[in-house]
């Protein structure tokens, strides 16, 4: 038995421990779609937190697609904003210096380019592009997903989202391998991929195929994947 017991997020659809009826901490990815992440930094948890797995209840999946709709009317309309052709901000890379200021936002104006300008600054042209791909890839993000909450919605209930426990982690066992290294011979791994050292001496290895279940070993040995 195990007291590891596995439920659906009923937001991000993912198969996540549970902590009583609820999903533990943990970040947001549906399908082509991130929430709670910004240019690879974790800024907050799923909020499938707040809501029990789907297991139990939809609860979380109704909130999520009406979010993901009113994320959408945004999204459609900073591009129809953008379709007017604005001023917009673009701020210069700046290498992040304890006690330094925050690099100063440019305005970059429709038709006023500063062929002069020194500080790699793009033109208005590009960056207007490069805001619009931006908004049209969340645009699709979130029409993909609400694609998939509906999916959810229509066929839900509770036996198709049974709970389970969580597996076992398996040790990860080398086959032991001897090499001559300086004129004395070394025990190491058939992968390579333990190093020499404190670390080395304890790691798991055999020398018996039968008993290995790291996956680059077993593949150097011509065994089929555990």
């Amino acid at each position: 038995m195990t007291d590891k017991i596995i439920g659906t997020c009923s937001v991000c659809l993912r198969g996540m421990q549970l902590r009583g009826d609820r999903p533990i901490r943990h970040g947001f990815a549906a399908k082509n779609v991130q929430h709670g992440q910004h240019t690879g930094y974790h800024t907050g948890p799923c909020p499938g937190v707040n809501f029990p797995h789907l297991g139990i209840s939809d609860e979380g999946t109704r909130w999520a697609i009406d979010d993901a709709h009113q994320r959408l009317v945004n999204t459609n309309n900073s591009l129809a904003h953008l379709a007017t052709n604005p001023d917009l901000i673009w701020y210069p890379r700046k290498t992040a210096v304890r006690g330094a200021d925050l690099p100063r936002g440019v305005t970059l104006r429709y038709g006023a380019d500063d062929l002069s300008a020194t500080d790699g600054r793009p033109s208005y042209a590009r960056w207007h592009r490069s805001e619009v791909a931006l908004l049209e890839a969340t645009k699709r993000a979130l029409e993909d997903a609400i694609t998939k909450y509906e999916h959810v919605i229509a066929g839900w209930a509770p036996e198709k989202y049974p709970t389970s426990g969580a597996k076992t982690k398996q040790e990860t066992i080398h086959m032991a391998l001897e090499r001559k290294i300086n004129d004395k011979v070394m025990t190491g791994t058939c992968c390579l991929g333990v190093r020499r050292g404190h670390r080395a001496g304890l790691t798991a290895k055999t020398t018996d195929p039968a008993k290995v279940t790291c996956k680059r070993c077993r593949t150097a040995l011509g065994l089929p994947s555990t």
